[in-house]
């Protein structure tokens, strides 16, 4: 029971670390996205301490999470204040290094789960996970691009973005 209290307390620092970057970045379309990722994050810990208490619970992906990846597909474009967050593509590393850390821990844990509803539970928990982690990764694309990019005429094809 020590690993599943281990993992709620990991859910839950993602929870506050979410939060913290929501508040961070109040005024852009940030909030609702990193809002959407503490409330996924607090949902995970609700489920955990419900395996752990032997109380029923529902595995029920968040489809408002999945729904906001449309967020940044103009963002090229938009207004500049999308540059005026510097920090943004460490921002987004951090939070992939979280992730990948939870996604790692649920492998471990579905490994040695002693029943098929256990082994299930660390499954949804590591696809839940992986949506998190591709949309941090792309809105690390996003905001590093210009910092890796360089784009001239005479290069050939180039990936659409």
């Amino acid at each position: 029971m020590e690993v599943l209290q281990f993992a709620i307390n990991m859910e839950l620092e993602g929870e506050r670390y979410y939060h913290e970057q929501a508040e961070k970045y109040a005024d852009s379309a940030l909030k609702v996205v990193f809002d959407l990722l503490a409330e996924d994050e607090a949902k995970h810990a609700d489920i955990l301490r419900s395996k752990m208490t032997g109380k029923a619970y529902t595995l029920k992906a968040q489809e408002k999470l999945t729904s906001q990846m449309g967020v940044f597909s103009g963002a090229a474009e938009s207004s500049p204040e999308a540059g005026a967050l510097p920090d943004q593509p460490e921002l987004y590393k951090a939070a992939m290094q979280k992730e990948q850390q939870s996604i790692d821990l649920y492998e471990e844990l579905r490994g040695k789960a002693a029943d098929a509803q256990t082994e299930a539970l660390f499954d949804f928990l590591i696809q839940e996970e992986n949506k998190h982690f591709a949309l941090l990764d792309a809105m690390f694309t996003l905001v590093n691009r210009p910092n890796e990019w360089v784009e001239a005429a005479e290069f050939g094809v180039r990936e659409d973005y």
